[in-house]
């Protein structure tokens, strides 16, 4: 079921898969009326490890979603993370008789994303960052403007083929369509990001199973997102390693007793699991220990990162986390004081969505939420996955200067 007022979302995760359906309500509101959440299978490290077994598991969801809500959702926002994707600004300048027109901003665009892409990548997004007429006067919209020179700034991400093909075949498995792909960093930034936050300078990070995802904001929008290979599942491999105990059974540890920052337990207790099949003790505070030097190998990675490309004055407001990673106890404690910035757990930006409160502060849902209001974005200038440059100049033209 699809139609103009009916929208669908599926986020697809190492550890997890959500479905979400929302009825779209006056002035772009979102209802959901539709939801459901399984294990995830043939997925590793956020991408695609088994087209059999995802799509398996992709039918099993959406049969789940039309028997217990009456949707046969046939039509979804995709998300994907990649840990080859890359991010590039193009920049465009034209020269302008009088007035800009149409055809200069046709120009100017194409000018900008002219950038060659490697045989083996395909463009994702390409975001309109800025125009600037005459080499100072930064406008958003540069039409009938007078003007020498017309200047355009966007940002390009791009992600492997193979990703992209993966998913297209399990859909098609599945019988489902993709209405967009988005890149997961950027559909949880709809959901869980201000304009504030993204004009003060922000840098959100989302913890999951397989992988750890990043973007940074400003006031001229999106400046670079990434993938690091490392998530939640190597900090349940060091527990297990610590402690010669199985993968599940370090899992239950963690998120049972699991502690980010070791200096905010109160007090060391004595934790019972099972160690070959038999039960032992070991000490919350070496715990902790474990767990924290597991995050902090992450966080050294992402700071490297972000200091190879310059970004650590960028992020003047601090960092918003999500994403099981991010479920842990004293979390933020860690973060704050590994970066020395303002750090907050990211909440749904209720002004655009509603529907169940246990749904609105499920973290699990957090992605397929973002997918939903990733189409109010277009306004924003922010086009997934057009499947020619013209398609994306024609697209970028409408929501700058509106049709015509």
């Amino acid at each position: 079921m699809a139609g103009n007022n009916f929208v669908a979302s599926i986020d697809i995760g190492t550890e997890k898969i959500a479905l979400l359906a929302a009825d779209i309500e006056d002035a772009g509101h979102l209802r959901i009326i539709a939801h459901n959440f399984c294990s995830s299978d043939g997925v590793k490290k956020g991408s695609v490890s088994s087209i059999d077994s995802l799509a398996r598991v992709i039918i099993k969801l959406i049969e789940k979603t039309k028997k217990d809500f009456g949707y046969k959702v046939e039509l979804a926002r995709i998300n994907i993370s990649d840990t080859h994707l890359t991010c590039t600004d193009g920049k465009g300048k034209v020269s302008i008789d009088e007035a800009v027109t149409l055809k200069d901003l046709d120009s100017v665009l194409e000018s900008a994303m002219a950038m060659s892409t490697p045989a083996n990548k395909e463009k994702l997004h390409i975001i309109k960052k800025k125009f600037t007429i005459n080499e100072n006067v930064v406008v958003d919209n540069p039409m009938e403007m007078e003007a020498e020179v017309l200047e355009s700034k966007v940002h390009i991400v791009t992600v492997s083929s193979s990703s992209i093909r993966n998913i297209e075949r399990c859909l098609e498995q599945s019988e489902l369509e993709a209405e967009k792909i988005v890149l997961n960093s950027i559909a949880k930034s709809h959901a869980l990001l201000s304009k504030e936050d993204k004009d003060s300078g922000v840098c959100l990070i989302d913890i999951g199973a397989g992988v750890t995802s990043y973007s940074v904001f400003n006031e001229e929008g999106i400046v670079r997102s990434g993938v690091i290979a490392i998530g939640g599942d190597e900090i349940t491999q060091e527990i297990a390693y610590a402690f010669d105990t199985s993968l599940e059974e370090a899992k239950r540890l963690k998120e049972n007793y699991g502690v980010a920052k070791s200096s905010t337990l109160n007090e060391d207790k004595f934790i019972h699991f099972i160690q070959n099949k038999e039960e032992h003790q070991l000490s919350s505070l070496e715990l902790s220990e474990v767990i924290e030097g597991a995050y902090r190998e992450i966080f050294t990675l992402l700071n490297n990162e972000l200091k190879y490309h310059n970004l650590d004055g960028i992020i003047k407001s601090g960092f918003v986390l999500c994403g099981g990673g991010a479920q842990i106890n004293s979390i933020v404690e860690l973060v704050r004081d590994f970066f020395s910035k303002r750090v907050k757990i990211g909440q749904i930006q209720r002004s655009k969505v509603s529907g169940l409160e246990t749904i609105l502060t499920d973290y699990k849902y957090t992605g397929a939420i973002g997918l939903l209001m990733h189409e109010e974005d277009l306004s924003n200038n922010e086009l997934a996955l057009s499947k020619t440059d013209q398609s994306v100049i024609d697209k970028l033209k409408k929501v700058i200067v509106g049709k015509f």
